[in-house]
């Protein structure tokens, strides 16, 4: 039986992360309209492009305020997505420092008699 405090600290971990991924699906619908305005922005250079109408210089100057447009929207996903992120990697390291310390505390156990011990008790 591993101790209480092991387990209290596999719950919390477990608990972050699941309110983190939360937080992310509540996040997918604005994240995709930024992903379709990326597609948008790539389909209308793509038509700049191949414009016959169009020259050279105008192009090239169209073609650069697109690319602004799309940096913009990458780095408005990359702002949203990275808190969350950031997160998910301490979550990581929390649970590292975990597994050590209750390898330390249990040397004896088994990787996955671990994780069936914690995984009992988070669904308790």
């Amino acid at each position: 039986m591993i101790a209480i405090q092991y387990i209290t600290e596999g719950l919390r971990i477990r608990k972050c992360y699941m309110d983190n991924l939360k937080e992310i699906l509540k996040l997918e619908e604005s994240i995709n309209v930024e992903k379709n305005n990326l597609e948008k922005i790539k389909k209308e250079s793509e038509f700049i492009v191949k414009n016959p109408d169009m020259s050279e210089a105008r192009k090239k100057l169209t073609l650069n305020i697109k690319l602004l447009e799309m940096e913009r929207n990458m780095k408005s996903i990359q702002d949203t997505i990275k808190p969350f992120y950031d997160k998910i990697e301490k979550l990581k390291i929390d649970a590292d420092r975990l597994y050590i310390s209750i390898k330390e505390k249990y040397p004896n156990m088994k990787p996955e008699d671990i994780e069936k011990e914690i995984m009992r008790n988070v669904r308790e």
